[in-house]
C-alpha cells in the first residue's frame, strides 16, 4: 500500500494536484484534435452532519472506505464519446465495490448525490448509465473504466459513489442498477458537451 502510495502522489504532482486530507484537486487540459481532460484526485475523510463546507471526498462507511483512502478520477472527452476511469486505493482487500456516476455533488447526507446519471432519462443499463465496479486487490487498490458514445450532459454528472456490493444486472433478486448501500461519495465536476471537438448527442 506504501507503495502505490507514493505512486499516486507522484501521479497528482505530475498533473497538478495536490491530495491532503479531505482536499481535492483538479486539473483540466486541453490536447490536440479536440481532445479534452479532467484529472481529480481527493482523500475520503469522514462525513460530518451539519457541516457547512464538507470536503469533496466523504466515506460514510470506514469499515469498507477507511478515512485516508486516496481516489483519483479521470475522464477524457473527444468529440461525442468519452472515457472515464476511476482508480481507489486504501480500501478492503478482496472487496467488490459498486461504483457508479451520480448526478448532484457530495454531502454528509449519503442520499443528497441523488441517482445514476443516464444518457435517456429513465432507462437503467449499464450501457446508458456509468458503472465502474471493481474489486479492490491484494493491496486494496482498485480500479475500472468505462467508454461511452456519449458524453454527459453539461453539468449532468457530478460525483461517484462507491456502495456496498457489485451493481446488479436484476438476475440475482436485486433491481437493475442496485447495489446497496452507499460507502463514499466523491465529488467531480465532470466535463459535459461541447467540452471536445466534434458533434454533441441529442437527448
Amino acid at each position: 500500500m506504501r507503495a502505490w502510495t507514493r505512486g499516486a502522489a507522484a501521479l497528482a504532482a505530475a498533473i497538478g494536484c495536490v491530495a491532503t486530507a479531505g482536499t481535492a484537486g483538479t486539473a483540466v487540459a486541453a490536447g490536440g484534435q479536440g481532445r479534452t481532460v479532467l484529472w481529480e484526485a481527493g482523500r475520503f475523510a469522514p462525513a460530518v452532519p451539519g457541516d457547512p463546507r464538507p470536503p469533496e471526498a466523504l466515506t460514510y462507511d470506514e469499515d469498507l472506505v477507511p478515512a485516508g483512502a486516496e481516489v483519483f478520477v479521470r475522464q477524457r472527452v473527444l468529440g461525442d464519446r468519452m472515457r472515464v476511469e476511476v482508480t481507489v486505493g486504501g480500501l478492503v482487500p478482496g472487496h467488490t465495490y459498486g461504483t457508479h456516476v451520480h448526478v448532484a455533488p457530495c454531502t454528509a447526507d449519503p442520499a443528497a448525490s441523488g441517482g445514476h446519471y443516464q444518457n435517456v432519462p429513465g432507462v437503467v443499463t449499464q450501457e446508458n448509465e456509468v458503472w465502474l465496479d471493481f474489486t479492490a486487490d491484494s493491496a486494496g487498490v482498485g480500479r475500472a473504466v468505462a467508454v461511452r458514445e456519449w458524453v454527459f450532459r453539461e453539468g449532468g454528472a457530478a460525483s461517484v459513489v462507491l456502495h456496498e456490493r457489485a451493481t446488479s444486472h436484476g438476475h440475482d433478486g436485486h433491481p437493475p442498477g442496485d447495489a446497496g448501500g452507499r460507502a463514499a461519495c466523491f465529488t467531480v465536476p465532470f466535463l459535459g458537451t461541447g467540452a471536445g471537438a466534434g458533434p454533441v448527442p441529442a437527448v
